[in-house]
């Protein structure tokens, strides 16, 4: 329990970091219409929120096998630039087998957490677009 707690924090904390840091980029408290207050703080929200679920979906994708032939090229790669260095030989089998074992587990928190900065942003884009929709 507390394993999930400190995730849901540390993201949220990596959320409000990058929301704080894009209002202050576009200096938010400078700003003197509502209307680009309201702008900024649609991004600073949906943008920590895309980058959350990126990263969710990446380790998805890894987990999945979508980077182990890549993985593997690298692999081969060093070995063949870096002779003198200690490496061995493993075959493609072998090598998708012992990735298959070492999954990531337990990210669900990043991708529930982006959501959550995403859904705000988006409820703050639809507010946007109903007070000013020539904008």
């Amino acid at each position: 329990m507390r394993k999930k707690i400190t995730g849901y924090a540390l993201c949220a904390v990596f959320g409000a970091a990058v929301f704080i840091l894009i209002c202050r980029l576009n200096h938010y408290t400078e700003l003197e219409s509502d209307q680009e207050r309201l702008r900024v703080l649609c991004d600073a929200f949906t943008i920590p929120g895309l980058l959350l679920v990126a990263l969710a979906g990446l380790i998805y994708a890894a987990n999945n096998g979508a980077f182990y032939g890549i993985s593997y090229g690298l692999r081969t790669a060093k070995q063949i630039l870096l002779p003198f260095l200690p490496n061995e030989y493993v075959k493609y089998r072998d090598y998708i087998a012992k990735k298959k074992e070492k999954k990531v587990t337990g990210y669900r928190f990043i991708f529930i957490t982006g959501l959550v900065f995403f859904i705000i942003g988006i409820i703050l884009l639809i507010r946007f677009n109903m007070l000013y929709p020539d904008a």
